[in-house]
């Protein structure tokens, strides 16, 4: 099952990069940039996917869902910028949606000038690059969508303790932590300010959803108490 999933991930990459090819130009920088992301998160997938192999997961994984409406739409072309956008945004609708907000190129404001053409993207996208089961890590799951700063998090309401992982490998466990601000930095509810990027990922001026945003502006800025847990 895993070496299947990993055929698929290099398919995919295959006809992505095809499709840029054949623009007969080369892409913008900001296109190169988000190209580099998907690639590195590409590569990470599979050889998450290479040690579960290695590992002998359990067998049986649930079967991919249908999409919206269960019928099967005929294909539309998808721009290049879209699909990058669809697969750092996690698949995640709204912050797919946010993403081409925040990154303007003709492609994408085209998009949200056209609801229909929207959600037929989008409906587009959700066959053609679903969303995955992430994996998980000292407990800590892998947050759905890319960050430059943070792997993932995990929280218990219970105690209002929560645990991050970022990128790196680090972890941190915060205490005190309100539900509701874990869910506005768990969902990345924060724009970035600056522009830069790291082997991890890129971030631009108002870049919404940022993990790395909303952990300045929720945790760091709360002053939980926190400790290093490796």
């Amino acid at each position: 099952m895993n070496e299947e999933r990993i055929q698929q991930i290099k398919d995919q990459l295959r006809q992505l990069m095809q499709q840029i090819s054949e623009m007969g130009e080369e892409p913008p920088p900001e296109i190169q940039d988000l190209l580099l992301q998907v690639l590195e998160k590409s590569k990470q997938k599979i050889q998450k996917l290479r040690e579960e192999e290695n590992n002998q997961p359990p067998q049986g994984a649930p079967p991919t869902q249908p999409p919206l409406g269960g019928q099967t739409a005929p294909d539309l072309e998808v721009s290049n910028d879209a699909r990058l956008l669809w697969i750092l945004s996690g698949s995640q609708p709204q912050a797919f949606i946010s993403y081409l907000r925040s990154f303007p190129t003709p492609a994408t404001q085209s998009l949200l000038n056209d609801p229909n053409h929207l959600n037929a993207t989008i409906e587009q996208l959700q066959r053609s690059i679903p969303q995955e089961a992430q994996p998980v890590v000292d407990g800590i799951p892998h947050a759905d969508l890319q960050s430059s700063n943070i792997w993932g998090a995990n929280y218990d309401p219970a105690t209002g303790k929560m645990k991050v992982r970022f990128q790196g490998g680090s972890e941190y466990e915060y205490d005190g932590v309100p539900k509701n601000i874990f869910n506005a930095f768990i969902k990345g509810n924060a724009s970035a300010k600056t522009k830069g990027k790291n082997p991890y990922g890129e971030w631009w001026p108002q870049k919404n959803p940022s993990m790395g945003a909303a952990m300045n502006q929720y945790i760091k800025a709360g002053g939980f108490t926190y400790r290093k847990l490796r």
